[in-house]
């Protein structure tokens, strides 16, 4: 179950913003891995960065709300989450002291976020593989129950050759000799202003600062190769067309964790059924004589059928509810209802016998066979 921000924080629900910035303020301080060196203050720092990255942003905190804690984490990646967050102006306005020699007196800060959200180059400090989305069917039954699927997916993989290094194997990753191992190159040109210098990513490692000695026959000294597999899912109970399955650590790979497998899932059409929200509504057609008279019948149900009552007199547009035969609330407890939808069937053609008795019911209620009520005064 993925964790609250709320409670990462230690804040109430409805907190202000400015109640969320103290609170993340205090606790940026109190586990700031250069200060911290508990063995958890990393993954601490890390949870209320994600934790306040998301309620510092109207937008973000209003989808969060909406969504909770583990639909959100299923819809949103950690892409989404830090997207447009600036950690360094973050640190700034709050107060802190940010410059090039580190924050507040502690460590250079894109160096440590760089460190806790694995961002970096293919032969430096790692980089995350990219996720990938895929698209499933399932029919409404397997939306009530859950199912497995086992989908094909077309990716990146660590390349088994040299286990992802780049290098052949016998060889090694050495400096980059085209810029010593620094991952950037000046370059220098005349102008008419005088002598106009430039730095730009090193070309031959895009800025890892290392390369493969000698690259790697089946990869090319990328590390990656192109991959077919097979991956066995399992969709939980409750999901709807629109619905997002976040699969960790099943994307990309990368030199320093895969990236993760999105699902998004889509219910085929079931003839039975139609869904609304997380009850089922279907319609039973019943004949005339029934909703005159009343009597039990047969419902269909999403795993079978149940027997439901007719009141006498019942009207087309009349609905009956089986309750606990819909669909399960995904992640959350409880099931919906069936609705079951009454639809009069009339006669479209009558035996000699059959018309009789109706014209006799038309006499004993007063009415004429045009509809008309007789007047027994006249």
């Amino acid at each position: 179950m993925a964790k609250d921000f709320y409670e990462v924080l230690g804040v109430k629900k409805g907190a202000t913003l400015d109640e969320i910035k103290q609170a993340y303020r205090k606790l940026a301080l109190q586990y700031h891995p250069d200060r911290n060196k508990g063995k958890d203050a990393e993954e601490k720092f890390k949870e209320i960065n994600e934790a306040y990255a998301v309620l510092s942003d109207p937008g973000k905190r209003k989808q969060y709300d909406a969504y909770g804690p583990d639909q959100f984490n299923q819809r949103f990646s950690e892409e989404d989450i830090f997207r447009g967050f600036d950690f360094q102006n973050i640190f700034r306005n709050m107060g802190f002291d940010v410059n090039e020699q580190g924050f507040s007196g502690f460590g250079n800060i894109d160096d440590i976020f760089d460190n806790l959200f694995n961002r970096g180059s293919q032969y430096g400090q790692g980089s995350r593989g990219n996720d990938i989305l895929a698209k499933v069917k399932i029919s409404m039954l397997e939306a009530v129950n859950g199912t497995s699927k086992t989908i094909s997916l077309r990716h990146i993989a660590q390349c088994d050759r040299c286990t992802g290094s780049g290098a052949e194997p016998g060889s090694k990753v050495i400096a980059c000799p085209t810029c010593n191992g620094r991952g950037q190159v000046a370059n220098a040109r005349r102008t008419p202003f005088g002598v106009m210098q430039t730095i730009t990513t090193c070309p031959a490692c895009g800025g890892a600062g290392k390369v493969p000695e000698k690259k790697c026959k089946k990869c090319s000294g990328t590390g990656r190769i192109q991959k077919e597999d097979h991956v066995e899912v399992e969709i939980p109970k409750g999901v709807d067309t629109g619905t997002r399955l976040r699969l960790r650590g099943l994307g990309d790979y990368g030199s320093s964790r895969r990236g993760d497998l999105y699902i998004d899932v889509e219910i085929e059409p079931d003839p039975r059924f139609k869904r609304k929200g997380d009850d089922l509504v279907t319609t039973v057609h019943i004949p005339f004589y029934t909703a005159i008279l009343g009597g039990s019948v047969e419902a269909p149900t999403i795993d079978g059928s149940e027997s439901i009552r007719i009141t006498p007199g019942a009207q087309s547009g009349d609905t009956a509810v089986i309750r606990g035969k819909g669909v399960p609330r995904f992640n959350r407890s409880g099931v919906g209802d069936e609705i079951i939808r009454i639809q009069v069937d009339m006669p479209k053609k009558l035996t000699a016998e059959q018309e009789e008795l109706i014209k006799k019911y038309a006499e004993l209620d007063g009415t004429d066979t045009s509809g008309r009520k007789k007047h027994f005064w006249k």
